[in-house]
This record gives structure tokens, C-alpha cells and sequence, in this order.
């Protein structure tokens, strides 16, 4: 049902399809609840100043952890 590559990419990240399926659902739900944080940053840049920063480096963070097992 998956292809090579498929198969080949859920090996090198250590996850099972329906693992990988639900860590890009999470990421895209965090992503997207940091749109309103940017327009409003964008406006007015007092607020959310890190917001978005932080979330992002602690997305990159945990993916990272997980490439290491």
C-alpha cells in the first residue's frame, strides 16, 4: 500500500504510519493556531512577541528528539 519512499521515510524517522500521520496533524493544529498570534504581532508588535518563535522551536525541538531514537 506505501510506497518505497514511504516505507523508507517512516523507518528513518523511527514512527509507524499512524504515528507519523498524527505527529503532522498536532504540528499543523500548533501551526495554525499561531496565525492569529502573527496577524495580531503584525499590527501591533507589542504583542505575541515570542509566541510564535517559541512554538516553533519547540516543534523543531521535539522532531529532533524524536530523529535521535
Amino acid at each position: 500500500m506505501l510506497s518505497k519512499q514511504c516505507r523508507a521515510h517512516l523507518d528513518e524517522v523511527g514512527e509507524t504510519g499512524l504515528q507519523h500521520m498524527a505527529q503532522a496533524f498536532k504540528t499543523a493544529v500548533k501551526l495554525q493556531l499561531l496565525v492569529p498570534a502573527l496577524i495580531i504581532h503584525g499590527v501591533a508588535p507589542r504583542f505575541f512577541t515570542h509566541t510564535a518563535t517559541d512554538v516553533m522551536t519547540k516543534i523543531l525541538e521535539n522532531r529532533r528528539g524524536m530523529d535521535e531514537r
